[in-house]
């Protein structure tokens, strides 16, 4: 074997390689390691701590800075939220439930079918009371003696007969009795009757569906279906607008980054950076095997 030849030949490349090699490796490791300063007699060693523990402050301000002007914006976030693919089913659900009755939907909101229908029996006690006290403002029977007097009146006046017979006083009178009895009506049997006709109201409300309902006020489903794409569509940016400026995503990855160990951070680099640096070493291996190899015809 002609040691001669292989010290000038394979040697240089392999020293090369090997120094590439280790030197990268070292200069990966020192962007973590020391994790703390190191002193001697109280002077600082040099590039002590590593290179990341040292800018972490740093470090960490600028990547909250960058997640938050760059990666977390206010397009970024609303863009998914408005995809088809989210859009889409949220809007089909939406409609889906528009198609069922208001009786289910109530059950569903309530959380049984007893308390849906406690809650309706509430509603159309307060409804009837409600129109009941309308009723009462409107002084009905005081209209009805009012108006009744004074069309009675004004016949009377037409017809000489009439005017003999018929006095102011019996008039009044007259009407006055026909007022008290309908407001004696209405006392007695209003709420009854409004109670009824709220009652088979609501019923018959509550088997119908809103689509259904909407389609009797004129809206048609498409119509519906744009409405509610639209409103949810305004909804997402106000929502997403509103939540970021009120969160300060960068101080909270600020907050994050300062608040890891270094051996921590070290561990997050590796999980995602692992490969590249491991690249970075071989790579500095390669560039000496090529150095040494050229080194060989110097």
């Amino acid at each position: 074997m002609n040691w001669e030849l292989i010290s000038h030949y394979a040697v240089p490349p392999l020293v090369g390689a090997v120094i590439g090699y280790f030197t990268n490796m070292i200069a990966v490791k020192m962007l973590f390691f020391p994790h703390e300063e190191k002193r001697i007699f109280g002077w600082r060693v040099p590039f002590t701590p590593g290179a990341i523990p040292k800018g972490k402050a740093r470090l960490a301000k600028s990547a909250g800075r960058i997640v938050q002007n760059e990666l977390f914006t206010r397009e970024d976030i609303s863009g998914k939220l408005l995809t088809e693919e989210v859009e889409k089913p949220l809007i089909d659900r939406v409609m889906a439930i528009l198609g069922q009755n208001i009786n289910e939907i109530g059950s569903t909101l309530a959380g049984s079918r007893k308390k849906y229908d406690r809650l309706e029996k509430n509603f159309i006690e307060l409804l009837e009371t409600k129109i009941t006290e309308a009723i009462h403002k409107m002084d009905i029977p005081g209209v009805v003696k009012d108006e009744g007097s004074r069309m009675i009146k004004e016949q009377a006046q037409g017809s000489r007969i009439l005017r003999l017979l018929v006095s102011d006083s019996l008039v009044d009178t007259v009407m006055g009795s026909v007022g008290e009895k309908m407001e004696e009506f209405i006392d007695t049997r209003g709420p009854a009757m409004v109670n009824e006709i709220t009652e088979s109201r609501i019923h018959d409300l509550g088997n119908r569906t809103p689509l259904h309902v909407l389609e009797l006020a004129g809206y048609n489903e498409e119509y519906v279906r744009k409405k509610i794409t639209e409103a949810y569509r305004e909804s997402v940016v106000n929502a997403v607008n509103s939540a970021l400026k009120r969160i300060d995503v960068a101080s909270i990855v600020e907050d994050k980054i300062n608040s890891m160990s270094v051996a921590e951070l070290e561990k997050g680099v590796m999980m995602v950076m692992k490969n590249e640096l491991n690249m970075i070493v071989s790579l500095g291996g390669l560039i000496g095997l090529v150095i040494g190899c050229i080194n060989i015809f110097i």
